[in-house]
């Protein structure tokens, strides 16, 4: 788009790319946030918030009938990109 990295982050926020953004076009179902420092200054908390959100989340889902997972599923992928023109 601007040929540089220098752009990232306006590229980023111009195409909605932000953890934020996504969250509220509804194209992932929530962030995980990093330690201070960045995931890659404390791999081990990293890893630990990870498993407790897939835990979390695993819980929830086996919990679920297995068809309304499939077709809740169907549902989010496929309103994907969807707009209205008014």
């Amino acid at each position: 788009m601007w040929r540089s990295w220098d752009f990232k982050e306006k590229a980023a926020e111009s195409l909605k790319l932000t953890a934020d953004d996504m969250l509220a076009n509804k194209l992932i179902d929530g962030i995980i946030r990093e330690p201070v420092g960045g995931a890659h200054n404390d791999r081990e908390k990293t890893f630990q918030n990870v498993k407790t959100e897939i835990k979390k989340h695993l819980t929830k889902l086996l919990a679920t009938d297995p068809q309304k997972r499939i077709d809740k599923r169907i549902t989010k992928f496929c309103n994907m990109g969807f707009f209205k023109e008014e």
